[in-house]
């Protein structure tokens, strides 16, 4: 497994954006080419906080998967505004960037997933581009209502507090279309109340998801155990598994 930092220009950001990547050893798991998960940060974090705060790549290893873990401010892996388009440097400056890049399966959807603010950035993204996203599972989300946002961002117009509303994208998919959807929350988490509501509107809009609470709070002890539950739901749903290591 090779663990790398880029930087890549964004046009949404006019400017350059770094991002880890992990990459599966050829003599391990084979040739490419390969599936991709995009794992987003939380707020406060950055590009190599799974890398550093957990034993995420660890649980990566011998798996026939590439990795890109991209910075992404505390801007909401949204459009806030015109100078600050995180969601378009997402899926479409470094989707078009990996994929001219690395050895990616052509065409093929990825996983994406993310704890807190990343959470939230996975369930929209996933919602809103399921030909981009086969796979969701976030972690300890903040999920927040239009109320929440307008309080939020006060500068945000309608139309951006409609864009933002995961609840608005749990409505308007076609559940036949939707990615794998999960996520899961601990019981001592401040969040709990929004993965919740969430878990109830989605059962009230009829979009099939799964739904998990568990001892535990807002911390990084908590969503290293609780990765290596969304790294299995992703590789079935890529339809990859880990390789085990040679007999000796």
């Amino acid at each position: 497994m090779a663990v790398g930092t880029v930087r890549f220009f964004s046009a949404a950001l006019e400017r350059p954006v770094p991002y880890t990547i992990i990459l599966p050893e050829v003599r391990d798991v084979g040739p490419g080419p390969y599936p991709v998960l995009l794992q987003l940060h939380g707020r406060h974090d950055d590009y190599a906080s799974w890398l550093v705060k957990s034993r995420f790549a660890v649980y990566l290893e011998r798996l026939p998967l590439i990795t890109v873990l991209p910075d992404g401010g505390n801007f909401w892996w949204s459009n806030l505004d015109p100078r600050l388009r995180y969601e378009d440097m997402l899926v479409t400056d470094l989707w078009e960037h990996v994929t001219g890049t690395y050895a990616v399966r052509p065409g093929a959807p990825w996983a994406i997933g993310g704890l807190s603010m990343g959470g939230y950035g996975a369930l929209r993204l996933g919602l809103k581009y399921p030909d981009k996203y086969c796979s969701v599972y976030a972690h300890s989300s903040v999920i927040p209502s239009a109320a929440f946002l307008r309080e939020r961002e006060p500068d945000l117009s309608p139309e951006r507090v409609l864009d933002m509303d995961c609840y608005h994208w749990a409505a308007e998919i076609d559940p036949a279309q939707a990615p794998r959807l999960a996520f899961d929350c601990g019981t001592e988490d401040s969040l709990l109340d929004h993965n919740r509501r969430f878990h109830d509107h989605l059962n009230a809009v009829g979009l099939p998801h799964g739904y998990a609470e568990y001892p535990g709070g807002h911390t990084w002890d908590y969503w290293d155990r609780h990765v290596q539950t969304a790294l299995r739901q992703h590789a079935e749903v890529l339809g990859i598994a880990a390789v085990p290591p040679p007999s000796l």
